[in-house]
């Protein structure tokens, strides 16, 4: 018998050897989530309605669960033996690690037990395999009391190891990577006071008391908004020994700017004309030349992976090159990603006029020895002196031999920003804007994210990443996490369904929309449940919100290229930008928001074909004003979308009791259905 295997750290799944199992409907799949987590014992019968309804259990709740169980054997199919009844209840059997949730638990003990020797490498290995087996919220697709309480209780451990494992690399000395996944942590756990102290201790480590001392800002401002409390002991002793004591030293190169380290060369795919012309831009300003650059685009579109190749560039040249990049945590800093990229952290905080003053005097120092190349990535986050200094460094250009080159996402609520944009090109600068590659090189980036080439299943997921490379990595990524890439005849092969986008690719999808202000995400949430393309007046009817209120958030998303005009309505640029944004409704909701949607439409004169489409969407229940609905339309339906209105007529006759004119009705519209 093939060994079964469960996954609830995630949406609830469940396969077979490697088959996966469809466990069917939401509650079916809640009852089978519950004996999994309470594999080998029985649960009673009892506890499962208690767990699937609370206390508003219907009358027929006990034969439900007899019917679930039964769904369930019948699904598990040669597993089917392992879901056993007693006069105890029902047993799911399991073998040991079969359940992620228990691996995650077993992995974090070891964890313990290992740092608890003294042993912190080994003790961080186990907590990154334990951390690797979450995607995404514990119980994702499942909703009743039991998924609520164990989603918490494992929300809680998932908080303490990520926690447990950053204290042990943090007193290890830190790596590269621990800032940004603090930061991460802070973001996405902005209550949980450690991790705003482990942030200001790695930062203040590195060097970096002044964004440390802004992390505790930010923290108490978080903790009085939300909660009315003051940070804790722990925040506030560490705030005051960072005032009391200097930063540890951080080592400093002997040159004036230091040139980071960038990729190796071929790494770029695509943007063969955009690097031509940085190129000539290199060149010319060996030659004594200046220029401007603008790059700009979409999150994850290849701004920086453009901007290493032309700083690599650069420096086989022989040319001078200073990069800062601008962070979002230290947006409020004054003047802090120029004075990173051009070395000068030590120099004194003073007004900022005299500070953008020194800026210019250090780049004219050193121009004046060869050509320099600046480069800012990420200038959306920087904060107003540095564009300051930028703008007054672009009418530099003019007498000096310096490349200056800015890479930025659109930012529709920064008009700092677009006046330093609009700059460049009176300063006859040049604005490269990185467009979606196309499917041919999206499928080499597969290729090298995988390590094979990609095969015809895996080709024909190029339309998901929609011309974005970080998209692309994410789905290859993604897909290989799960288990869903194998190597056939040395190509790599997926099941390529569409439906089944990897987590990681959502996620990712979902955090390049975050610099849209939480009012268009939202408006933006709804506007995907309608699909595709859509009408302002149709988001109005779901919402219950004007027209005229929704059309400044609507913008916002048009001027961030999130929205298109298609004409009469609006469209999401691309596909996968709706499906992340529906996604992010939680599964149980959507059916219901769908429910409402079409009688909102419907309502609102619309299309009978759109209301179809949502009714589908929606809970099976029927209620009475679909039967309504579909008596009033259905002959229409019939004729525009045979296939939906055979599926509802046969929902209506099936699940709900008819007064006779409609049951007579609707059975003669079946009738000529079937025909």
């Amino acid at each position: 018998m093939r060994r079964l295997r469960v996954s609830v750290l995630g949406p609830v799944r469940a396969w077979n050897g490697e088959v996966e199992i469809d466990l069917g409907p939401a509650r079916r799949r809640a009852l089978f989530a519950m004996l999994a987590a309470n594999a080998n014992r029985p649960v009673t019968r009892a506890e499962l309605i208690r767990a699937l309804w609370g206390e508003s259990a219907p009358s027929a709740a006990a034969g439900n669960i007899y019917t679930y169980v039964s769904g369930l054997r019948r699904v598990l199919g040669p597993a089917g033996g392992l879901l056993r009844s007693g006069r105890a209840g029902y047993t799911l059997r399991l073998e040991p690690g079969a359940l992620d949730a228990d691996r995650f638990e077993t992995l974090c003990e070891a964890a313990g037990a290992q740092a608890g020797a003294g042993r912190p490498g080994p003790a961080v290995a186990l907590l990154d395999e334990a951390l690797a087996l979450w995607r995404g919220e514990a119980y994702a697709n499942v909703t009743g009391l039991f998924a609520d309480l164990d989603r918490h209780r494992l929300a809680e451990l998932r908080i303490a190891a990520a926690e447990r494992r950053a204290r042990l690399v943090l007193a290890g000395g830190g790596d590269d990577t621990l800032i940004a996944d603090l930061t991460a942590l802070v973001r996405d756990h902005p209550l949980h006071e450690p991790f705003h102290e482990l942030l200001m201790r790695a930062l203040h480590r590195a060097g970096r008391g002044t964004e440390a001392l802004d992390v505790f800002h930010a923290a108490r401002r978080v903790l009085v908004d939300e909660l009315g409390v003051e940070p804790g002991p722990a925040l506030r002793e560490l705030q005051g020994r960072i005032l009391a004591e200097p930063a540890p030293p951080v080592p400093v190169a002997p040159a004036a700017v230091v040139a980071p380290a960038v990729p190796r060369r071929g790494r770029l795919v695509g943007r063969d004309a955009e690097l031509a012309l940085l190129r000539d831009l290199l060149d010319a300003v060996g030659e004594g030349r200046s220029a401007i650059v603008w790059i700009e685009g979409e999150p994850g579109i290849g701004k920086s992976a453009l901007l290493d190749a032309a700083l690599h560039e650069a420096r086989a040249r022989g040319h001078r090159v200073a990069r800062g990049s601008a962070e979002e945590l230290s947006s409020r800093i004054p003047l802090h990603v120029m004075r990173r990229a051009l070395r000068l952290e030590d120099a004194p905080h003073d007004d900022p006029a005299s500070a953008v003053d020194r800026v210019l005097d250090h780049v004219r120092g050193l121009t004046a020895t060869g050509p320099l190349v600046l480069a800012v990535d990420h200038l959306q986050w920087a904060d107003e002196v540095s564009l300051l200094a930028w703008e007054r460094l672009a009418a530099l250009t003019r007498w000096l031999p310096l490349l200056l080159v800015a890479t930025a996402r659109p930012e529709p609520g920064r008009r700092d920003l677009a006046r330093v944009r609009r700059g460049v090109s009176t300063r006859d600068g040049h604005l490269i804007r990185l467009t979606p590659l196309p499917p041919s090189d999206i499928e080499q980036i597969f290729g090298r994210t995988v390590g094979v080439p990609p095969g015809a299943t895996l080709r024909s997921l190029a339309p998901l990443a929609a011309g974005n490379p970080l998209y692309a990595r994410e789905l290859v990524s993604g897909l290989v996490a799960e288990d869903g890439v194998r190597v056939v005849d040395g190509l790599a092969e997926v099941d390529a369904r569409a439906d089944d986008m990897p987590r990681a690719l959502l996620d990712t999808v979902r955090a390049s929309l975050d610099h849209l202000s939480p009012g268009a995400r939202e408006s933006l949430r709804y506007a995907a449940l309608l699909g595709d393309e859509f009408a302002v007046a149709e988001v109005a009817a779901v919402t219950g919100r004007s027209p005229f209120d929704l059309m400044a958030e609507l913008e916002e998303a048009v001027a961030a290229d999130v929205l298109v005009d298609a004409g009469s309505e609006l469209a999401f640029r691309q596909p996968v930008l709706r499906r992340a944004l529906a996604g992010s409704i939680p599964a149980a909701l959507r059916p219901t928001l769908h429910r409402h949607a079409a009688q909102a439409l419907a309502d609102d004169g619309g299309a009978v074909t759109r209301v179809a489409d949502h009714l589908l969407a929606g809970p099976p229940e029927v209620d009475e004003w679909l039967v309504g609905w579909l008596v009033a339309h259905g002959a229409e339906l019939s004729r525009r979308a045979p296939e939906a209105a055979r599926e509802l007529v046969r929902r209506a006759l099936a699940g709900h009791r008819l007064p006779p004119a409609q049951r007579a009705t609707l059975t003669a519209l079946r009738d000529r259905l079937d025909r």
